[in-house]
């Protein structure tokens, strides 16, 4: 869509850094293209499920892209709701049609800061996982209070988590992984599980790791993925 065809942009704003939506958005002109655009008052997680959807395990995916893992995941496990939550309004109206193509109903598209929506607008307890692959390292100084492990979101992840809930990583950054892991491995509201992780990597596409574009693209460079599991952990 070009953009002349965009709407004026919203004005979301963060005061803490988080990413700002004072962007232009394209237009959703197919009523049944699985995608909300978020804007300044974003519906919480309840209202964006269908009904369908209800008796489903509810999972979250932070910046699907154009979607590889959410499409993998939605065809391997029609038992769970993935809701892929995408910065980039491009992606998501990408990854939004080709979930429109595919006819399956148990996944969705929301253009937001995933930050701020799992902060407000996801009830305690609601998800069975999160999947946070490759996220922005921000590697400048300045730009840190940007990422998405910063030190408050273990408790915003345990609070999210259902009581069997996983949250799921990848990254192939090296320096930031190590702050993942002292940042999540620090917190006593979650345990990292490395015999998950295995059962992970073995099994097939969509349950969890695997397959994104990134993944595809590090891989064939030779980069080394880092991959973690991490549960709630519950007194």
């Amino acid at each position: 869509m070009h953009e002349s065809e965009s709407k004026p942009r919203t004005s979301r704003m963060h005061a803490d850094g988080r990413l700002s939506f004072r962007r232009r958005v394209p237009e959703v002109d197919d009523p049944d293209l699985p995608l909300v655009l978020g804007g300044e008052d974003p519906p919480g997680l309840r209202e964006l499920l269908p009904s369908e959807a209800l008796d489903l395990e509810v999972e979250i995916e932070v910046g699907p892209g154009k979607g590889t893992f959410l499409l993998a995941a939605t065809e391997a496990r029609p038992e769970a709701f993935v809701l892929g939550i995408e910065a980039s309004a491009s992606y998501a109206k990408y990854a939004a049609e080709k979930l429109k193509q595919s006819g399956r109903r148990n996944g969705l598209l929301l253009v937001d800061n995933a930050k701020a929506f799992l902060k407000g607008q996801v009830p305690a307890g609601a998800l069975r996982r999160l999947h946070v692959y490759f996220p922005d390292p921000w590697p400048k100084r300045r730009h840190r209070k940007r990422r998405f492990f910063t030190e408050e979101m273990p408790e915003v992840v345990h609070d999210a988590l259902a009581a069997d809930g996983w949250l799921l990583v990848a990254t192939d950054n090296a320096a930031l992984a190590g702050e993942i892991t002292r940042v999540l491995g620090s917190s006593p509201l979650l345990v990292r599980d490395e015999a998950e992780e295995a059962r992970l990597r073995a099994g097939p596409p969509g349950h969890g790791f695997s397959p994104t574009s990134f993944e595809r693209k590090y891989r064939a460079e030779g980069r080394i993925i880092r991959q973690y599991a991490f549960r709630r952990r519950d007194a």
